[in-house]
């Protein structure tokens, strides 16, 4: 027994999709770790994933919107994750039109160009595993 604890013929047969997950998984790892003094805690990464989502559909989150994401944390954490995300410059507030009230979050050509790296990442994983 490895590990403390047997394995099973069914644990280790991969589906056609996890071998290339796995492989995603791992390729973020390094990612991260090459990025690591650029990059937040895993909880404000995730409401950075969350404002480069709503930025691709072109439907910009607001601040409000954003410190209403209770999966993630409490409106108070969430507003911590938005100043960091603001000082280590993956995030920056824009207002729209005269209306100083709504604050937008996008994202930065910091933030843009690590969610580049992952999409390219996830692309050659992909095509290589259609190969």
């Amino acid at each position: 027994m490895r590990y403390g604890y047997a394995i099973n013929k069914n644990n280790v047969y991969m589906t056609s999709n996890r071998s290339p997950f796995f492989s995603f998984l791992e390729t973020v790892s390094l990612i991260q770790h090459q990025h690591q003094d650029k990059l937040p805690d895993l909880d404000a990464q995730i409401l950075l994933m969350q404002v480069l989502i709503a930025h691709g559909k072109k439907q910009p989150l607001n601040v409000t919107q954003a410190m209403n994401m209770k999966s993630i944390g409490s409106p108070a954490m969430l507003y911590r994750k938005i100043n960091d995300l603001l000082q280590l410059g993956l995030l920056e507030l824009v207002y729209e039109g005269t209306n100083r009230r709504t604050k937008y979050l996008i994202p930065t050509s910091t933030a843009l160009n690590y969610a580049d790296s992952l999409a390219d990442a996830a692309a050659k994983i992909y095509s290589a595993s259609l190969s």
